[in-house]
């Protein structure tokens, strides 16, 4: 395995000129791959962008999923490193962030909680808790 620009145990988000794992899934497989119980040490989730678009019926799926299954990733050992890589700029508003892509902004908070924590510039992290 290469070096990433991800911590185990944590929900990395990343842009995607930072090192990602190569097996790179969709949203809606990642959530899958999370009821399956099937998630390998290195993954990077994509498309997380149009997540934050749609609706919140969407988003709550994903974040509700995220939550449930929160304790498997924490159980696993090693402890999967989950990147989400997503295009555009990372905001910083108060003590949270926002995603600005296509000239629109994102709160991260609505997926990834109130815990979220620059790790360097354009990478994120927060726990598996959300």
């Amino acid at each position: 395995m290469r070096d990433l620009d991800a911590i185990g145990g944590m929900y990395n988000i990343v842009r995607p000129d930072r090192k990602t794992a190569d097996h790179q899934v969709p949203v809606d497989k990642f959530i899958k791959m999370l009821h399956e119980h099937e998630v390998p040490e290195e993954l990077c989730v994509v498309g997380l962008e149009s997540v934050l678009a749609d609706d919140e019926e969407t988003r709550r799926e994903v974040v509700d999923t995220m939550r449930s299954e929160s304790d498997y990733l924490n159980g696993l050992s090693p402890l999967p490193k989950v990147q989400f890589a997503v295009e555009g700029n990372f905001q910083s508003v108060g003590e949270s962030f926002e995603l600005e892509h296509d000239g629109e902004f994102y709160q991260l908070e609505t997926v990834f909680g109130s815990r979220l924590k620059r790790r360097s510039d354009g990478w994120l992290v927060s726990p598996y808790r959300v």
